[in-house]
């Protein structure tokens, strides 16, 4: 970024000239507007701040003739001024200042200005809908979208348009509100809207000939984000079609950041599967369904026999190993409504809705099997299963059946591991009595 600072006082052009290089950027500096106009002459910048107060030109003058020079006329200009009265500050709006600044404030001012720069050189990336009946119009501003880094779909119809609309594809709507056809743009504004009502997640920017006031009001009361009265001034259609796509790509981004950062509270890194607080979160509505409509839900608990010798023997990364290949492997065994968690060191627990008593004792015959295949890292490793199903008709916390289901790990541990143990009944839940199932 080039940046141009005017100002006759040696201390700021020395504290401004410092920032700017310190940042990166190439920094002119002049004393007085005549030298500031000389290094525009023939030189391009992104950014001008210059003081009101200079030894020769004041620098409302210095605005009027920065103005005159056609590489110049879309440079922001900050007028440096603790002035704040009325007749100044329109002066410096009707010469084309963009916006005026305190002295004391040049820090905020800098910054500020690198971001008014980045901002018009930074290239988009993403797609938007454009809805326009008008060959030249839409030409002028396919190019200038085109030239902008964004890929626009154009349709003549809104009806049409309407039928391709892709919220997961389009970053920005833009629509002529007066398009022919059986759909107006008013319409497209409308059903819009009320199919996608959230406007960060999906931005629309209406565009009009008539100079209409209670119009524009109904369009945004319809949701809107923006307007664009015709003739479209480019400079300005690019403003504001950069702002709605940036503001939108970034609420896309922070709503992914928000997911992935819930997925890593809620998920196992080493074995993808859930962790205990997923757990916690969605156990009472997994009991309440199954209580509510009277359907089945078992739960299978399996525990790596002899862990501990595998970590002592082999090491903790071998045991790691271990547990990520049983993580992926029940992942890829799992239904969608299936609930997978990593109960605990080497325990995983397996939620099972709509799953009988008899289906699950057949699914955990078939997970230990697999385990014993599995091999990691060239080691033989078996699991002992417990199995525990809700009774129909009966209420049950979800406790209930882990504990019975853990009871029935111990069991199969007792009995010589690598084997699955079922509890057929809950009976009232004190003493249940335990299955063992033949590992064969």
């Amino acid at each position: 970024m080039r940046v141009l600072f005017v100002d006759h006082s040696k201390v700021f052009r020395s504290v401004w000239e410092r920032m700017v290089l310190h940042a990166g950027h190439e920094p002119l500096i002049a004393t007085d507007g005549i030298s500031g106009l000389r290094l525009l002459e023939g030189r391009s910048v992104d950014f001008i701040a210059v003081s009101l107060s200079l030894p020769d030109i004041d620098g409302i003058r210095f605005c009027r003739q920065v103005r005159t020079m056609p590489h110049c006329r879309n440079v922001p200009i900050v007028l440096l001024t603790s002035a704040q009265d009325n007749r100044t500050r329109r002066q410096a709006f009707e010469a084309g200042i963009t916006d005026i600044c305190p002295k004391t404030g040049i820090e905020d001012l800098f910054h500020r200005a690198s971001r008014m720069a980045d901002h018009d050189d930074q290239t988009l990336s993403g797609r938007v809908l454009y809805v326009e009946d008008s060959r030249t119009v839409f030409k002028v501003m396919t190019r200038l979208m085109e030239s902008m880094g964004l890929k626009v779909d154009h349709f003549v119809s809104a009806a049409e348009a309407y039928r391709h609309f892709d919220e997961k594809v389009h970053d920005l709507v833009i629509s002529d509100i007066l398009v022919e056809g059986e759909m107006s743009g008013v319409a497209l504004v409308s059903q819009l809207r009320e199919q996608h009502p959230d406007k960060a997640r999906m931005p629309i920017l209406a565009m009009s000939g008539l100079d209409d006031d209670i119009r524009r009001v109904e369009l945004f009361r319809l949701g809107i984000n923006d307007f664009i009265p015709k003739p479209v001034i480019q400079e300005e259609a690019a403003a504001r079609i950069r702002n709605l796509v940036v503001q939108k790509q970034l609420f896309d981004k922070v709503q992914q950041q928000r997911i992935q950062l819930y997925e890593m509270a809620m998920t196992d890194p080493l074995t993808g599967l859930y962790n205990r607080n997923s757990l916690a979160e969605f156990a009472s509505k997994i009991t309440s369904a199954a209580n509510r409509h009277d359907m089945d839900l078992s739960v299978i608990i399996l525990d790596l026999d002899h862990f501990k010798e595998i970590n002592d023997k082999h090491g903790h990364l071998v045991g790691d190993q271990a547990l990520a290949s049983v993580g992926a492997m029940l992942t890829a065994s799992c239904r969608e409504e299936d609930f997978a968690v990593r109960f605990g060191g080497e325990e995983m627990l397996l939620i099972l809705p709509h799953c009988p008593l008899e289906d699950a004792e057949s699914r955990a015959h078939q997970i230990r099997q697999r385990i014993e295949k599995l091999n990691p890292a060239g080691i033989q490793i078996t699991s002992s299963l417990g199995v525990s199903s809700r009774p129909p008709g009966r209420p049950i916390v979800l406790e209930q059946l882990i504990r019975l289901a853990d009871q029935a790990v111990y069991e199969a541990k007792a009995s010589g591991r690598n084997q699955v143990v079922v509890h057929a009944s809950l009976g009232r839940c004190t003493d249940p009595t335990p299955r063992a199932v033949s590992a064969a």
